[in-house]
């Protein structure tokens, strides 16, 4: 008795030092699943920053999960939302009510209209123009601007949203269109009201072309911005869609179309310069993923295959 008594002593004594090996040993996996430690996750809105969120909603309304895009929406707290691909632009004020809106008056061939609507509590709207220059005598979507001012913090920026030519045998037209969107932010900085921050985001299409990879075409389309002072932002997780892929077997393959460019914005330093991907991108950290009508992923056969991205700016004079 005495013995056995012993014994389960002995091993109460083992099992601490094995209990606190086992913890040390998984928490760096714990860690890794840890929401609040994803380096993928969107930050949580904050006081001192104006949330733009830019997204190509594909065809709205579509067959959309309209109660889904409402939740996105309401979990993402955009002050200013920058939408592409909006075939009913009062279908998305419907989704989105308190907002004021501005929509391109063209679309392009299929009517895909640029919208801009923004929260008029905290962002004062000052001015807008449609550039039908870069739609190509009407044949594919203009640029959308306005210059918005945050009522709290006194930031004040254009921004412009585009949506370029689509497909890899769209490239030429979309290195026609790359100067004339330089020109626009060049014309924008100093006509009135004359302000050098510009803020340019939305559907890029950087998909390459016959004998240029997306890659090579996105260091091709920074050349071309450049002379506009337009420089690129981070793409948090490196996608912003998904595509069907060549193999057309239910694995979806990230990319990257949507993109953030800035001019000006002088006290924003270059580590804040970065833009985060929401919903199914964030979700699996821009791996493929495996998604069927049987099986679906809810953001991108419920809304798009376009992820919403996130921009963040400091409303603060001096702020990071």
């Amino acid at each position: 008795m005495a013995d056995n008594a012993r014994a389960m002593r002995s091993r109460a004594r083992l099992r601490g030092p094995l209990l606190v090996a086992a913890c040390a040993c998984a928490y760096p996996a714990l860690r890794r699943l840890d929401p609040f430690d994803d380096p993928h996750a969107v930050p949580a809105p904050r006081a001192d920053r104006l949330r733009v969120v830019s997204w190509n909603l594909r065809n709205f309304p579509g067959d959309h999960d309209l109660h889904r895009l409402r939740d996105r929406l309401e979990e993402l707290r955009p002050q200013v939302l920058a939408a592409q691909e909006v075939l009913d632009p009062e279908a998305l004020a419907r989704a989105l009510p308190g907002f004021r809106w501005q929509a391109s008056r063209g679309g392009g061939r299929h009517g895909q209209r640029l919208v801009i609507g923004w929260d008029p509590d905290r962002v004062e709207h000052l001015a807008s123009a449609e550039h039908d220059e870069l739609s190509m005598d009407g044949h594919v979507r203009p640029a959308l601007s306005a210059y918005l001012r945050d009522r709290e913090g006194g930031l004040a920026f254009h921004l412009v949203v585009v949506h370029l030519k689509a497909t890899r045998s769209g490239l030429p037209t979309r290195r026609e269109q790359w100067p004339r969107l330089a020109r626009v932010v060049t014309e924008l900085a100093v006509t009135e009201p004359r302000d050098p921050d510009v803020l340019v985001v939305g559907d890029f299409n950087v998909a390459g072309g016959e004998e240029l990879s997306a890659e090579r075409e996105l260091e091709a389309l920074g050349i071309a911005l450049a002379p506009a002072g337009l420089e690129p932002w981070e793409s948090v997780g490196g996608c912003t869609a998904y595509w069907e892929g060549s193999r057309r077997d239910a694995w979806w393959e990230p990319s990257r179309l949507d993109l953030v460019w800035s001019a000006g914005f002088a006290e924003l330093a270059p580590d804040r310069r970065r833009a985060w991907p929401s919903a199914h991108c964030s979700r699996h950290r821009c791996d493929p993923m495996h998604a069927t009508a049987h099986h679906p992923d809810p953001d991108l056969q419920g809304i798009s295959d376009h992820c919403p991205i996130v921009v963040d700016l400091s409303v603060r004079s001096g702020g990071p």
